[in-house]
């Protein structure tokens, strides 16, 4: 089956966006949301989140696209072990609400992002998963926004089959070519962990901007170092540092699969020329090929 995506335009600074709901939402929180949150101070958009996510003194504004995800996020922070490692709180609006108007609001959280500490990084991450090892499936998955993300997983993992631009189909034959069927047991992760972990020399790590999937760990690990060596300038031999997770080459090939196809479709769906961007994946490609392929 041949999964077609609809084209969408690209959305232009300052334009309004539909949200899940159908709400138009400004990409600044207005005044009333701002009061909703107890937020009194003027908005300061931050580098990370897409471009969509505002700091007000200690509150993160961000918008919520789904409701059922959000809350369920929310209830997730409020009742996680954060045994080592920081994750945000949620902040709920004066009528009791984790959404506003389409904004959910978050814990300012105090440290960096740092480019390195990468065999760190690996730790936390292992950390953090096995603190959330035992949560069960979540039923709003089965509701979410088909975005590029969420469609290119599952593309990766055979769930759905799309075409492919030619720019980066032969990549993704070469890399489709190494992949072996998997049994690493399934659980909640975090599909974007490298560029969200905050380091505080007084504080434990903190892990922000969860992008949640149901998937191995050790596909997150790999999805993780993948992006160390794209685009934190890490040696591609940081890949033998996963080595001691299971069927970790299988999890790194899929990892840099799914980053390729995300390219892919946010030129599909939303107009967002990165298919250039190829040519900073290939030293990392051109690894996996050697040793795994």
């Amino acid at each position: 089956m041949i999964f077609t995506v609809d084209m969408q335009p690209r959305l232009a600074p300052g334009l309004q966006f539909d949200d899940k709901m159908g709400r138009k939402m400004s990409r600044q929180p207005s005044s009333d949301v701002l009061k909703a949150f107890n937020a009194t101070e003027s908005p300061i958009l931050l580098v990370s989140g897409q471009g969509q996510c505002y700091r007000s003194g200690n509150v993160v504004l961000k918008p919520a696209k789904n409701d059922v995800e959000t809350n369920w996020i929310a209830d997730l922070y409020l009742t996680a072990n954060c045994d080592g490692f920081r994750l945000p709180k949620p902040i709920f609006s004066n009528s009791g609400d984790s959404v506003h108007d389409g904004w959910q609001a978050w814990e300012y959280l105090h440290g960096q992002i740092e480019k390195a500490r990468w065999l760190e990084k690996i730790e936390i991450c292992a950390q953090f998963h096995r603190a959330i090892s035992a949560i069960p499936y979540p039923s709003c998955f089965e509701q979410r926004e088909q975005n590029p993300w969420v469609i290119a997983d599952k593309v990766t993992w055979g769930e759905l089959e799309v075409e492919h631009h030619p720019r980066i189909a032969p990549v993704i034959d070469q890399l489709r070519a190494c992949l072996q069927p998997v049994n690493e047991k399934s659980q909640l992760i975090h599909g974007d962990f490298g560029g969200n972990i905050m380091f505080s020399d007084q504080l434990p790590p903190a892990i922000i901007d969860f992008s949640p999937y149901w998937r191995p760990v050790e596909f997150a690990i790999g999805v993780m170092i993948a992006d160390a060596v794209v685009w934190e300038g890490a040696d591609v031999s940081l890949i033998e540092a996963g080595n001691r997770f299971n069927n970790f080459h299988q999890h790194l090939a899929r990892a840099e699969l799914r980053r390729i196809i995300e390219l892919d479709m946010l030129y599909k769906m939303h107009q967002v020329n990165k298919l250039s961007e190829i040519e900073a994946h290939l030293p990392l490609i051109r690894a996996i090929l050697v040793r795994y392929g």
